[in-house]
This record gives C-alpha cells, sequence and structure tokens, in this order.
C-alpha cells in the first residue's frame, strides 16, 4: 500500500496503541487499529481544542463510548499535546497509571467522562450537546458553541440505551452532536449478522438524526468530507463509518480475535513491515511528532470566560425555610417547594422527570420544558427513560450544570449503572425518588421498593437521604448542592405527620437526637415516615422505659460521624431501628431482631394493611420493644 503522510500519521496511532496493549498483555487492539485514521483526522483537522488549556470552558468534547478501545483516545491525547507521558502509555492497564484499562475522567488529561459499559457514553455525550444549548442561552452562543463527537461501536448500538437517548436528542440539540458509528461488523462472538439489527441508518434517520452513510474509514478525503458535512450540518448527525477491525495487522484484520487480545510477536511484526514501520515499540519520528502536535492551534482556539460565582443556595434556603408553617405533608411534596426555590436563584440548575412529573412533583412553577429547542427552560421531560436520563444526567454535570432527575424508587433499578457511573466520577447528579417504601399501598410489589435504600447506601460515595418533613428536606438538598456525588433523595409519597424543628446544625449532620431523655436505655432510629412512628412510641412508654429517639435522614452521615456515641448513646444491643426497608444497612447498629424493617416484598393493600403486615404499626413496634427489652434485661 502507498505509505503517504496521512497514514503515516494514523500508525502514529496504530503503533503506540498495540506497543501499549502489547506492553501490558491486556487490551483490545481491534477497534483502535479500525479507527485510527478516523481519529487521526478528527484530532489534527476538526477539533477545536487546546492541550495546554484542557479545561477550556468551549472546547470540543470527544466521547469514546466504546470505551474498551482507550488506547486510541490516550494516543491521540499524548501526541496532540495534552499532559501524558510515554512512561504513562507504557505502565497501560497497570496499578497507577492514568492509561487505565478503560477511560476514567480526567479533563486534565484530556478524558471527558469515564466509559466502559456500552451505551452509556452516547447518552453522557448527548447530556454535554444539551448542556451546550442551555449553556448558550444563559451565556451567549459566542460564548458556548462547542461540538460533541461520540465514538460508538455496534455494542453500544445494540444496547437499549441507545434508543432511549437517540430517540429524544433530536428534540433536545439543536447542533454540535455528532455520533461516529465504527461500523465494523465484529464483536467479541464473531460476525454481528445473526445477533443485530439489519438497518442502522434508517432507525437513527426516523429519529430525526442527519445520516451520512457509507464512508469508508480508511479514506481520508471520505472521512474529511463526512466530518466537514456533519460539523455543518443544523441538528444531530450520525456517521456510518465503513472500517476494519484490527486493520493494518494482516493476521487478525476483519476477525474477532482482534477484538480483545494482544497480538502476537509474529502479527505485529508483520505489521511492522507492511505499515513499512521500522521503529521500535512506542517510538515516534520527530517529524510526525511535530506534525501531530496540536498546540499551537490550541493557542488560536483558546478564549478566556470566567464561570459565574456559584450562588449561595443555602443562605436562601435556609432564610427561606424560617417563613414556612409547620404542616403535615410527604415528604415528595416538601422536596417540590424546595426544588422552586432553588430553580429561582440557580440558571445552572436542570432537570426533570421520567414521565412522572404529576408524581415526582417535580414542575417548576418558573419553567417550561425545552422539548422542542425552547432553551430558556430548566425542565426536561424526558418520557420513560429512566437509563436515558440517568446517563443524559452524567453528561451535564459533567459540562457544569446542576441536573436532577426524577422517578419512584423502585425504578432505580432501571437507571443503576448510570447512577455507578456517576458515584465514580464524583459527579453532582441529584435523583429525586419518591414512592420510597411499601407504603405506596395499591399498586402492590412491582412499585413498592424493599432492597433500594439499601443499594444505594451501599454504593460508595452515594449519599441517600430519607427525610421526615421540611426542615430535613432542606438539610439534604443544600447537602446535595453541596456535595461532589451524587445524592438520592428517597421521599414519601404519604403524608407525614407535623414534626417539629430542631437545630439545622444538627440536622445537617444527617443524624442528630429527636426526642432525648436524661438516662436511655433504648435508642430508637428511625427515616422518613418511620421517625412519626418512633415519636409516638417514645412518648407513649416514656413512664414504663426511658426511650431516646435518633432521627437518621442520611445514614452515610452517621456512618462517618468521628463520635457517633454523641447521637447514639446506647450500646448496639439497646438499639432499634424502624425502617419500612431491608434491615441490612442497619446491621453495624443494631442486632437483627431489634430490626423492624421490611424484608420481603410487599402486597397490594391500603396502607393500613401493609403496616400491619409488616409490623409497623404504632401497637406493634410498642410490643417488640417490650419483649425484645424483656431479654436485653
Amino acid at each position: 500500500m502507498l505509505i503517504n503522510i496521512d497514514h503515516k500519521l494514523a500508525n502514529c496511532l496504530r503503533f503506540l496503541s498495540v506497543d501499549a496493549i502489547n506492553e501490558a498483555q491486556s487490551g483490545h487492539p481491534g477497534m483502535p487499529l479500525g479507527l485510527a485514521d478516523v481519529m487521526t483526522v478528527l484530532f489534527r483537522e476538526f477539533l477545536r481544542h487546546s492541550p495546554e488549556h484542557p479545561h477550556w470552558h468551549n472546547r470540543d468534547r470527544v466521547v469514546l463510548s466504546n470505551g474498551h478501545g482507550s488506547m486510541l483516545l490516550y494516543a491521540a491525547l499524548y501526541l496532540s499535546g495534552y499532559d501524558w507521558h510515554l512512561d504513562e502509555l507504557k505502565q497501560f492497564r497497570q496499578k497507577g497509571s492514568e492509561a487505565a484499562g478503560h477511560p476514567e475522567f480526567n479533563v486534565d488529561k484530556g478524558i471527558e467522562v469515564t466509559t466502559g459499559p456500552l451505551g452509556q457514553g452516547l447518552a453522557n455525550a448527548c447530556g454535554m450537546a444539551i448542556a451546550k444549548e442551555r449553556l448558550a442561552e444563559l451565556h451567549g452562543k459566542d460564548v458556548f458553541n462547542y461540538r460533541t463527537f461520540c465514538f460508538v461501536g455496534d455494542g453500544c448500538l445494540m444496547e437499549g440505551i441507545s434508543h432511549e437517548v437517540a430517540s429524544l436528542i433530536p428534540k433536545l440539540v439543536r447542533s454540535g452532536l455528532i455520533v461516529i458509528w465504527d461500523d465494523n461488523e465484529i464483536s467479541i462472538d464473531g460476525k454481528t449478522d445473526p445477533w443485530f439489527e439489519q438497518d442502522v441508518k434508517s432507525r437513527f434517520r426516523s429519529y430525526g438524526f442527519k445520516v451520512i452513510e457509507d464512508v469508508d474509514g480508511h479514506d481520508f478525503d471520505q472521512i474529511r468530507v463526512a466530518l466537514q458535512q456533519a460539523t455543518t450540518y443544523e441538528g444531530p448527525c450520525f456517521i456510518q463509518m465503513k472500517t476494519t477491525i484490527g486493520k493494518g495487522c494482516a493476521m487478525v484484520e476483519g476477525h474477532a480475535k482482534a477484538h480483545g487480545q494482544p497480538l502476537s510477536a509474529e502479527a505485529l511484526g508483520l505489521m511492522r513491515k507492511s505499515l513499512e514501520w521500522p521503529y521500535p515499540p512506542f517510538e515516534i519520528p520527530q517529524y510526525l511528532k511535530e506534525a501531530w502536535d496540536c498546540k499551537a492551534a490550541g493557542r488560536k482556539n483558546h478564549t478566556h470566560w470566567t464561570w459565574p460565582q456559584d450562588v449561595q443556595v443555602s443562605e436562601h434556603l435556609y432564610a427561606w425555610l424560617d417563613q414556612q408553617p409547620l404542616t403535615a405533608m410527604a415528604t415528595r411534596k416538601s422536596s417540590s417547594l424546595v426544588l422552586d426555590e432553588i430553580a429561582k436563584i440557580d440558571v445552572h440548575f436542570i432537570g426533570g422527570s421520567a414521565d412522572l412529573k404529576a408524581s415526582n412533583l417535580t414542575g417548576l412553577s418558573t419553567s417550561e420544558d425545552i422539548n422542542g429547542l425552547n432553551f430558556q427552560g430548566q425542565t426536561i421531560a424526558f418520557g420513560v427513560r429512566e437509563f436515558g436520563m440517568f446517563a443524559i444526567a452524567n453528561g451535564l454535570a459533567l459540562s457544569g450544570l446542576t441536573p436532577f432527575v426524577a422517578t419512584f424508587l423502585t425504578f432505580v433499578d432501571y437507571g443503576r449503572n448510570a447512577l455507578r457511573m456517576a458515584a465514580l466520577m464524583r459527579l453532582r447528579v441529584i435523583y429525586i425518588l419518591t414512592h420510597d417504601s411499601i407504603l405506596l399501598g395499591e399498586d402492590g410489589p412491582t412499585h413498592q421498593p424493599v432492597e433500594h435504600l439499601t443499594m444505594c447506601r451501599a454504593t460508595p460515595n452515594v449519599y441517600l437521604w430519607r427525610p421526615c418533613n421540611l426542615q430535613e428536606t432542606v438539610a439534604a438538598w443544600v447537602d446535595a448542592l453541596q456535595r461532589s456525588g451524587p445524592t438520592v433523595l428517597a421521599l414519601s409519597r404519604q403524608k407525614i405527620a407535623e414534626i417539629s424543628h430542631k437545630q439545622m446544625k444538627e440536622v445537617a449532620g444527617g443524624a442528630y437526637i429527636y426526642l432525648q431523655v436524661e438516662k436511655p436505655q433504648i435508642t430508637l432510629m428511625a427515616s422518613g415516615s418511620e421517625v412519626e412512628i418512633a415519636i409516638k412510641v417514645a412518648e407513649h412508654l416514656a413512664g414504663e422505659l426511658s426511650v431516646e429517639v435518633v432521627s437518621v435522614p442520611c445514614l452515610d452521615l452517621l456512618n462517618e460521624m468521628e463520635q457517633p456515641e454523641r447521637v447514639v448513646r446506647c450500646k448496639r444491643e439497646a438499639c432499634f431501628v424502624i425502617e419500612a426497608s431491608s434491615q441490612y444497612s442497619w446491621h453495624k447498629w443494631v442486632p437483627s431482631d431489634n430490626a423492624i424493617t421490611v424484608d420481603n416484598f410487599g402486597f397490594s393493600g391500603k396502607i393500613s394493611d401493609l403496616r400491619e403486615g409488616f409490623g409497623l404499626t404504632f401497637d406493634q413496634v410498642v410490643d417488640k420493644l417490650r419483649k425484645q427489652w424483656a431479654c436485653i434485661k
């Protein structure tokens, strides 16, 4: 083959990728080899970026949804002039190396998002594109007009999340979203024909994407024409890049074995010979390094702009809270009042619900939906798309906005992996998850969460709040807006009785003594709607047992307390918990016999029937404490 300058520049990516994979004896060479030509043209000729200013607000974003091909991205960033060193590439997939097995969010290094679970990168890119539209509305189209380029593989398009987000995006994005499909017809198990749809292009065309078909992903002129068309098109664009997996390595070209295993020494030797690459591993000739370097062009691209200072939401909410009457209400209602106050003062606050706005109470009085390309609004109607919604929210957060998303707590299962990715990246995403227990009643066990509080609490970096009144709801929102990481707000459907306010500093700590006694014999802990029962039980037993009530709106914060004995004053064997959820979260604090919890699926029925069926009535809790106290004594 004719090895011209385009091929030589692309081969820099190919050999850095396979050399690093072979050094690690672990990785996926097929995709880097197949997409090297496209990535070369994109980075060198179309991408508006500045390697010396990786946090530049208006930089174009590159998302590798098929993140197993991570070495391709690392090689392009290294050659472009980002803060990468050759030794890091030599330590690919090794402990401590920035060149992780899949890209891990690090803007300093040019990595925009953590990817790997297929399809989510596409949703993240969609969030970034939506964020650009909203930021341009707020700060000017001359300040925010970046493009988002997202690479997807066949696996990304097989995942259901691709359908969720792609069918929504044309109603939310005017321009600047370019999806590049690495169409090589190969996945891990072989040729994709037996298990992949027949016409991806028609699918995306039906959604409303501009589709550019049948681009030879190894013809540099065709790649340039396609990218030029895509970057000038009004609306989201989908490019079919026909590529060959393992391109350049004759022994694996076009075969599934190129996908996920290092090349043999023989295959790599033949590849060096056929591509006329006489250089040893990791060596790039100086003239090619200079041709790849994007720093000078980046200085011309770069513009200075300073993000506005964060608004003091906490002060506003505390002052607002002081003016609110004490009344019985569901905590989903409490949250809706707080939500409205935040939206009034924080223009970077944005979010929506999975077709449950009326149930989650997440409509904003001051805002219309942005669907239909009205970017003056702060809410998004996501439709019934929990997974897509959660992953889009990650893209919004990565772009400088503060997103909230809402559904029923039991449906967090649908979006669970995107929540996990938010936790990995420590993104400030706020999940409003209502209908938080079996006490939603007649909808039955399909809608009644049992294990979900435990699942969220067990996820590193996730903080779950289950408030019992307006004050605790305010504390939860303030904590969520200040936290680097995701927050789950588990909120009740049913009203909770008036529960008076305490010192905000104590409440904000996540656990505090609500009803204090001089010498407690029992500590009775509760969260959310069960705090009401705990207070009544303690007051009823006052002449018989000395019961101290601890409200625990955020168990995660209690678990982190340096001196938890100041709040939980009894020994473990004298501690009890009431929570309409699984007991597994509480084993650190209470023995299993002292857990008044829900450890099986619910059933359809009135709330009173469910309370009685799971031992959560006032009388049942009183009897439980008496019997257990007799055993403890």
